[in-house]
């Protein structure tokens, strides 16, 4: 009868085991799934347009991250020049003994053993005016204020990159798609030659020259293709991806080239406090004029306020110092030597420095905006060249492929036109992206890449 309830309480516990077992394995089932895809997230196939690839970038890029760090990092400066003037709380713990040490008193034979003293206190210290402590904190949140706009200057400079890495891969894979359609139709070519020449109504020097521009083209389309994977690497890094990761864009080339978005572009007027390297520059002109008030403060006296407590556990016969304590003490600067003198006149002479690189710089902001409208309109103009010359020489090999077919003209002449018309379709696929990116240079330079 014991035996058989021991195995009944075994297969009870086995049972509430398995279930256990059971609800863990469901558990961890669910789990696994969902920390795969937290942590595989940024690194998933993408198809991204523009607009999806900049926010992306924004909010995965590594060294954005790291720039963001530093807002934190003064927010902790900002709360460590706050506390330097927050009441002050120190306890002691004091013991101390002289080894029952005899003490005698003159013209006595009597004598005293020296206790052992022991106490335990508590100090208060409250900075009641000091005003470079004041100072300081203003100084602490401008400081905050630089490091956030030095994340927007970040943030701007990866939009730039990103930008231009989208255009390059669109005009990369134009560009090698143009190659590829040439070398299929030169191919054909190269068939119809060959057979025209078995026909005997062909020369092998036909069939030989057509061979060379066919191979040139496979060595150029393989070119092409590793150029294409090297941007779109270049494009993973920017976005905070892992190398290999599948991404396809999705905005066509032809989306970026309306040529009206220029040509309002290049009239737009200039607003240099909307720059963020001006906000910047002016934040750093205000934060030094601090530092100067900072300096002019540290001839000024310093109050301060003291009370303490001490409670004896051990304490002597005749104990005469008091539980309680407190002062109020001002420190008045006299003389350091003119080192203040020395400190305040250096933070004066930086403040000028400041005042003079902010002038500086708005010379150069108006200087770059000339540059930049000039550099667009000049690729805008070139734009349109090639864009002609390609309808131009796309129909002279046109031609020259029926005359050739036709026999009217000889596979060098053929060979040449087709030379020439990719020739133009590079020279339009560098003035596309010779616009594109003269176009975010000064989209960046009024702070408009949305």
């Amino acid at each position: 009868m014991k035996t058989v309830q021991k195995r009944k309480g075994n297969n009870k516990i086995n049972n509430l085991n398995r279930m256990k077992r059971g609800v863990l394995i469901t558990f961890i089932a669910v789990l696994i799934p969902w920390i795969l895809q937290a942590q595989t997230t940024p690194d998933e196939p993408r198809s991204l347009t523009l607009e999806e690839a900049v926010n992306f970038a924004v909010k995965y890029n590594k060294e954005l991250q790291v720039s963001q760090m530093d807002i934190e990092l003064k927010n902790k400066m900002v709360t460590e020049a706050i506390s330097q003037g927050l009441p002050q709380i120190n306890g002691d713990l004091n013991y101390s003994t002289n080894f029952k040490y005899k003490m005698s008193f003159p013209g006595s034979s009597q004598s005293t053993v020296l206790k052992d003293q022991s106490s335990v206190g508590v100090s208060v210290s409250q900075l009641l005016f000091n005003g470079q402590w004041i100072l300081g904190i203003q100084t602490s949140k401008i400081a905050k204020q630089i490091a956030a706009q030095q994340v927007d200057v970040t943030e701007l400079d990866i939009k730039e990159t990103v930008y231009d890495s989208y255009y390059t891969v669109l005009v990369s894979e134009r560009l090698m798609k143009i190659v590829k359609e040439n070398l299929q139709n030169m191919s054909e070519i190269q068939q119809h030659t060959e057979n025209m020449y078995k026909a005997g109504t062909a020369e092998i020097t036909d069939v030989d020259q057509i061979r060379i521009t066919v191979g040139q083209l496979k060595n150029s389309l393989l070119a092409m293709q590793r150029t294409v994977d090297v941007n779109y690497n270049l494009l993973r890094l920017q976005l905070g991806l892992q190398a290999g990761t599948p991404l396809t864009l999705t905005d066509p080339l032809e989306l970026f080239l309306a040529e009206d978005k220029f040509l309002k572009l290049a009239t737009q007027k200039f607003d240099i406090n909307s720059n963020l390297q001006y906000q910047l520059m002016q934040t750093q002109e205000e934060l030094q004029k601090k530092m100067v008030g900072l300096k002019k403060w540290a001839f000024s006296p310093t109050i301060s306020a003291n009370y303490g407590y001490t409670y004896k556990i051990l304490k002597p016969s005749l104990d005469f110092s008091p539980k309680h304590s407190a002062s109020v003490t001002m420190s008045i600067p006299v003389f350091s030597g003119l080192q203040r003198k020395a400190q305040l006149d250096q933070e004066k002479i930086t403040l000028e420095q400041t005042t003079l690189n902010k002038s500086l710089l708005e010379d150069q902001l108006n200087l770059q905006e000339e540059q930049y409208k000039f550099a667009l309109k000049n690729a805008l103009e070139d734009y349109n060249l090639q864009k002609d010359n390609i309808q131009v020489a796309k129909k002279v090999l046109e031609n020259y492929r029926h005359k050739y077919n036709a026999g009217a003209v000889s596979s060098l002449d053929l060979t040449q036109a087709n030379n020439n018309y990719l020739t133009a379709e590079n020279n339009y696929t560098s003035a596309c992206l010779t616009l594109l990116q003269a176009q975010t240079q000064l989209e960046k330079l009024y702070n408009e890449l949305k």
